[in-house]
């Protein structure tokens, strides 16, 4: 696996190889998926209602899926019963397309 660069960009942030990511979480949509940004925070769309941590759990699974890792290796730091929260991705084993292409033009 690659070491990736430990700089900072709005969105997310580096820690070794472990990726930290602040997101701003829109419920109740038709589809899952990642709209942009949203001032300095990933936009994501989940169609989970934010009911009894069920939000956080389909962000976890939406994330295992996208970046190819187990959902044990993703954890919440913060933003609870927030729609911003941080969440830490162990040692992700792929970067998805928009990720990439997010990155490039921040």
């Amino acid at each position: 696996m690659q070491d990736y660069p430990t700089n900072s960009v709005s969105f997310y942030d580096w820690r070794g190889k472990d990726l930290i990511l602040n997101i701003h979480v829109q419920t109740r949509a038709k589809e899952n998926s990642i709209t942009g940004l949203n001032g300095d925070r990933l936009k994501l769309r989940i169609n989970a209602m934010p009911i009894d941590n069920k939000a956080n759990q389909h962000i976890i699974h939406y994330l295992a899926n996208e970046f190819n890792a187990k959902q044990s290796d993703i954890k919440l730091l913060s933003g609870l019963k927030h729609r911003d929260k941080q969440m830490i991705i162990k040692q992700p084993s792929q970067l998805p397309d928009w990720f990439n292409d997010l990155s490039d033009s921040t």
